[in-house]
């Protein structure tokens, strides 16, 4: 682990592969080139068995979730974007689950200092039955969050 310059040593942001979540990838590498922190960056993704128990995926997965080959394509993305800014130590996970417990578990594995996610999904009515990813880890998380800022 980094031991960091500034108050996280550990900055834990989540992707997507969309252009909003890029800004979040983009904000939490210049964040821990600041601080001289560790980045991690996670991209969640459906997982289902079949009736042979054999994995499957699913044809129309619900939004927010992505296939493995995808959310790995998305974390090398996000790791490249990093590095280009100048974030030296980069590690990488993709997980199968809900966009939101995915990160807020793999925070409290890593002892992650601090949770970047994009505002997308927060001005949306569905927010308020549904809850987005960043609304759900903004009121979870064990430690900092910052949400950026990511819609027009």
């Amino acid at each position: 682990m980094a031991s960091g310059s500034g108050p996280y040593a550990h900055i834990l942001v989540g992707t997507d592969g969309s252009q909003t979540a890029g800004r979040a990838v983009t904000h939490a590498a210049q964040l821990a080139h600041a601080c001289g922190s560790r980045l991690t960056i996670i991209s969640a993704f459906t997982r289902v068995e079949t009736t042979a128990g054999t994995l499957a995926p699913i044809p129309d997965p619900p939004a927010g979730f992505l296939a493995a080959a995808a959310a790995h394509d998305n974390v090398r993305a996000g790791q490249d974007l990093a590095r280009d800014l100048g974030v030296s130590d980069i590690g990488g996970r993709t997980e199968p689950g809900d966009p939101a417990a995915v990160l807020l578990d793999v925070a409290d594995e890593l002892a992650a200092d601090l949770i970047v996610v994009g505002s997308r999904g927060m001005s949306t009515p569905s927010r308020f039955v549904l809850g987005s990813v960043p609304n759900r880890v903004s009121h979870h998380a064990t430690c900092d969050v910052v949400i950026v800022h990511t819609t027009d």
